[in-house]
């Protein structure tokens, strides 16, 4: 019974105030978004970019002639840097590949090692990935587009099939190790605007038989992400003397992912000044229902002060309403935050992640602001002569 009069005595106090409270849910619930969205926003953007390999670089070596050198004592020497994490050299080439029901399909040819998909957004359907006892044996296996699976053979599992490939002068049958989804990768991106069909091969049975006497670029990732061309020569050269006169085209694709994140941090801070600007008008909201609940309460503070109640007291009584009706729209908010985040979660599977910093700081400047703005009328209330409040008709 005790807990039941604290609780009705508590929604007596702040239903003058409901409109106040309603305004910090608002606030509150829409900051709580404001976070969610940028933040995961941030997180999939870093994945994606991470995933095309916006996360490390590419390079190509060239002779004194402009001739491309690009060779495996290059991609000896990536491997040897101590701030070089994953490496695989990248050979291309347009193929025709026949399969076994008479399709014959013109697709683009990439040759890779096992660390691509470490390295490339090369993710597995069914199978298995190319592995390092393919890359040794010059192994005739290949991975296929999971959309060029199913325009074949209706299906996506095709493993162990046998599809004729076309390379160079060189017509092989190669058994199919596993199906990938076709998404964005850094080697699409190489493609230009044009996306084909993509089948992926050991790099040693490509560069045999497409006849390349050079890899076209070795992709890497390192824990040096403002690495510059001229570093990066220079880290070969202190490796081999042979790279000093050599012309070292690096790009640094991390830059690009830099530059995404930047206009990603403009757009998050535009949402942020709504953020605040939801604040603002919450706590003013709040101020306006002190207002009204002084003009209501009008002959209670003429009783109260009449029988002895100090300015003080009058101020504390109201500002103290107005902080309860404040942090009473705050749980209400979170409460309907994590709801909302739990059935998100629930019903697509995507974890939803959120800046609690922001929250936390917009929490804390709707409180404040919610005082700063509130005692206003309440010392207003306070200085109320008890004669005119016990005149409110």
């Amino acid at each position: 019974m005790k807990i039941k009069r604290i609780l009705y005595r508590y929604i007596k106090e702040i239903l003058p105030f409901k409109a106040a409270v309603a305004a910090v849910v608002i606030s509150v619930v829409a900051s709580a978004t404001v976070s969610a969205v940028s933040e995961s926003g941030k997180n999939i953007i870093t994945h994606e970019m991470d995933a095309i390999g916006m996360n490390g670089m590419a390079v190509s070596l060239f002779n004194a002639a402009g001739e491309n050198i690009t060779d495996s004592d290059l991609y000896e020497s990536i491997l040897l840097m101590h701030d070089t994490d994953n490496a695989t050299p990248v050979i291309v080439n347009t193929i025709t590949a026949v399969f076994p029901n008479g399709v014959s399909v013109e697709a683009m040819g990439w040759g890779i090692n096992e660390q691509a998909s470490d390295i490339v957004s090369i993710k597995l359907i069914d199978g298995r990935m190319i592995n390092t006892e393919d890359i040794k044996s010059n192994a005739f296996v290949c991975l296929i587009d999971e959309s060029l699976a199913e325009k074949i053979y209706k299906r996506s599992n095709i493993c162990g099939k046998t599809v004729t490939l076309t390379i160079g002068d060189n017509t092989i049958p190669f058994k199919i190790a596993g199906t990938v989804k076709k998404g964005s990768n850094i080697l699409n991106n190489l493609t230009g605007d044009v996306v084909p069909d993509f089948i992926y091969i050991p790099y040693t049975t490509m560069k045999n038989l497409s006849a390349k006497s050079a890899f076209d670029q070795i992709i890497f990732t390192s824990e040096n992400t403002d690495k510059e061309a001229a570093a990066f020569k220079q880290q070969l050269a202190d490796i081999s003397y042979r790279y000093k006169n050599k012309t070292v085209k690096l790009t640094n694709l991390s830059q690009h992912k830099e530059q995404i994140s930047n206009i990603t941090d403009t757009a998050f801070l535009s949402l942020f000044a709504v953020s605040c600007v939801a604040v603002i008008v919450c706590s003013i909201s709040v101020a306006s229902s002190v207002n009204t609940a002084v003009i209501t309460k009008q002959k209670d503070i003429g009783i109260k002060m009449s029988i002895g109640a100090s300015r003080a007291d009058i101020t504390r009584e109201f500002l103290a309403a107005a902080i309860m009706a404040c942090i009473t729209g705050v749980f209400i908010a979170l409460a309907i935050v994590f709801i909302l985040i739990a059935v998100i979660e629930y019903f697509t599977g995507y974890i939803v992640s959120a800046d609690y910093s922001l929250i936390v700081f917009s929490i804390s400047a709707t409180i404040v602001l919610t005082t700063i703005f509130s005692f206003l009328p309440s010392f207003k209330a306070a200085r109320m002569p008890p004669i005119k409040a016990l005149n409110r008709e």
